[in-house]
């Protein structure tokens, strides 16, 4: 993966594994993406100042999320 990911696609691959985007809940300049997982809500803000998103950020996101290999999605399955 590049150092940098558009926004949208982002967007497309969350909503694969049910991610929400819920721009209430961000402070100024960032999104929260939000997932059910377990019974629990659990979510991850993301500055959205730039059209693009840095790999770091995406990074946390799925380890927080659960979206990660040891989870059960690949790296392969997730950015493609």
């Amino acid at each position: 993966m590049d150092q940098r990911w558009p926004f949208k696609k982002l967007r497309k691959a969350l909503k694969r594994y049910g991610v929400i985007e819920d721009k209430s809940l961000g402070k100024g300049s960032h999104t929260t993406f939000c997932r059910k997982i377990d019974g629990g809500v659990f979510t991850y803000p993301i500055p959205t100042h730039d059209k693009e998103v840095a790999k770091c950020y995406i990074e946390g996101l799925r380890e927080r999320l659960r979206l990660k290999s040891n989870d059960g999605v690949s790296d392969e399955e997730f950015y493609s």
